[in-house]
């Protein structure tokens, strides 16, 4: 994408709306949107970055800072800006702010909180987490940018208690006092509401504070003037056309999951399922490319923990209650032979059922599509009394809470899945593989069933309480999966300030980046604390309200 500051005066020029007046006094402490005069924009008006204004209705108005996106990150700017008496204006590109991906997820990982001491959790300190982060990372991210992040950790939770939210960890959850010492699990803080009844007390606390709110409204573009920040274009309902004086805007618009030109270009064409928002359309990053900033060199996502995924079968893969509406997607995470294209082990398969958070998607990413073998046996255990079960209830943290302990719908859904292209049956494993195309497929299982019996993976070392063998006698399921992913990570690349950041490593003035479109915060693959993505995402709102506060009054 082409790189450029732009000119406000001349953007608003090509607009033919003039100038948008942008005096001082809204840039005040305490000052929130002042609409002024609309009018209509000339039919072949164009924006600088090449956007078509024509006919929409032009409405100019003032605030004191912009929040683009109504998600973790924008509502905990904005909450925190409220707070401080400086009315901000967030612009939400749904319908509401329940359709951003934070309504949805599970919670945020943090230290040193309320939350964790009530539950006798000491483990999750800001030093051991920053530790455990940085060096999952291996030097990708920004260490000081992840330190300062974590110094807002502990009061991002404790903004969502003081608006009348809740958690609970683990530890209150299982009863078992383990988690508290378990870093991948202590930082985690399950939200017990979802949805509306998650978002509506956070949203209300932001306007009982002066806060507004502009619905079904795409930002479009950062407007520059001086080499800073002067406002913020975006429209509204495809009709009305925002301009916004302000001279801080932040970028929390989420990931870019739900732009296919985005997603094969840094994906580089590797088929991938998004289960997220659909609204989710890397506007953020695009905005920042246009005046100037650039991305970090890589793209991850926060996977599918739940089950496996199929672009034949499409993103939308459960029902309003969480139901798989085809439960043989499970497979892809329950323990067994995970192969390559051509039949044979890329990785330790344990790592898909202990940790699918982190590797479901990785190994998707790395292979664009890996399979799945299973005998009848193994199959018929997990539909009828679980894997879990199956095996001997090992040591297995993911075993013992499964989201689908047992598949019992999965029989009658399996031939739905073979229609589809992503599953096959049959009494020979040389008549399953040639549905795909595995061409080592036999001598694959030969060497694996001989590991199984040896009791030790001398290849990829997989634990023994998964190292069942693919037996002969109730035939074989195969079954081919895709990354998914809950959301994108990666993005803009900013400082430790949370600016975004210039190709010279230049900050651009009044430019604030937050949420998964912190390029400098992420890695691949995804960290493995639970939460992390969440937990990053609502300290960067605090962090990025506080350094406006400080840009905007000096």
């Amino acid at each position: 994408m082409e790189m450029k500051n732009l000119s406000r005066r001349n953007l608003l020029k090509l607009a033919g709306a003039g100038m948008m007046g942008a005096t001082a006094a809204g840039f005040l402490a305490g000052c929130g949107p002042v609409p002024s005069e609309s009018k209509s924009v000339e039919a072949s008006a164009e924006g600088a970055s090449g956007h078509d204004y024509s006919g929409l209705e032009v409405q100019q108005s003032e605030a004191y800072a912009v929040v683009a996106g109504g998600g973790a990150a924008g509502l905990m700017a904005a909450y925190k800006l409220a707070k401080e008496g400086k009315k901000p204006l967030v612009i939400e590109k749904g319908a509401s702010c329940a359709s951003s991906n934070f309504a949805k997820l599970s919670g945020p990982a943090a230290c040193d909180t309320t939350v964790q001491a009530a539950s006798g959790i000491t483990l999750a300190t800001k030093l051991n987490v920053y530790n455990q982060l940085t060096t999952w990372a291996k030097g990708s991210v920004n260490t000081k940018l992840i330190s300062n992040l974590l110094d807002y950790s502990s009061e991002a939770v404790q903004d969502l208690l003081d608006m009348g939210l809740t958690f609970y960890t683990y530890v209150d959850y299982t009863g078992d006092p383990k988690y508290a010492n378990d870093i991948k699990w202590a930082p985690l803080h399950n939200f017990t509401q979802e949805g509306e009844e998650r978002i509506a007390p956070v949203v209300a606390a932001i306007e009982d504070l002066g806060g507004s709110f502009i619905y079904n409204c795409e930002a479009t573009e950062v407007i520059m003037e001086g080499g800073k920040v002067a406002g913020i274009r975006a429209i509204e309902g495809g009709k009305v056309l925002h301009e916004i004086s302000t001279p801080a805007v932040f970028l929390a618009t989420g990931g870019f999951g739900g732009s296919e030109e985005m997603v094969k270009d840094l994906f580089k064409g590797i088929p991938v399922c998004n289960m997220g928002t659909p609204n989710n359309t890397g506007d953020g990053i695009r905005m920042a490319h246009e005046v100037g900033a650039v991305s970090e060199e890589f793209a991850g996502l926060v996977g599918n923990e739940i089950c496996g995924s199929n672009v034949k079968h499409g993103n939308a893969m459960y029902d309003e209650n969480w139901n798989l509406n085809n439960e043989n997607l499970a497979f892809a995470i329950y323990g067994g032979l995970v192969l390559d294209k051509t039949g044979e082990r890329f990785m330790n398969e344990e790592l898909l059922a202990v940790d699918p958070l982190v590797y479901s998607g990785q190994a998707g990413l790395a292979q664009g599509k890996y399979y799945v073998l299973v005998d009848g046996e193994y199959y018929d255990a997990c539909t009828e009394e679980g894997v879990y079960s199956y095996l001997g209830e090992p040591d297995w943290d993911f075993g013992r809470e499964m989201f689908y302990p047992v598949l019992s719908a999965a029989p009658g859904q399996f031939e739905a899945a073979v229609s589809e292209g992503w599953a096959a049956k049959g009494d020979t494993i040389a008549e399953v593989a040639e549905v795909f195309g595995l061409d080592h497929l036999e001598e694959t299982v030969a060497a694996y069933n001989a590991l199984c019996q040896a009791g030790k993976d001398t290849q990829f070392g997989k634990d023994p309480m998964f190292l069942t063998p693919i037996k002969e006698g109730k035939g074989y399921y195969l079954f081919e999966y895709n990354a998914a992913y809950w959301t994108t990570l990666g993005g803009v690349r900013t400082n430790d300030h949370l600016i975004a950041l210039t190709g010279d490593n230049e900050p651009i003035e009044g430019l604030y980046i937050g949420g998964v479109n912190m390029g400098s915060a992420f890695c691949r693959p995804y960290y493995d604390i639970k939460g992390a993505a969440c937990g990053l995402s609502i300290a960067s709102g605090v962090m990025a309200a506080t350094e406006m506060i400080s840009y905007i009054e000096g």
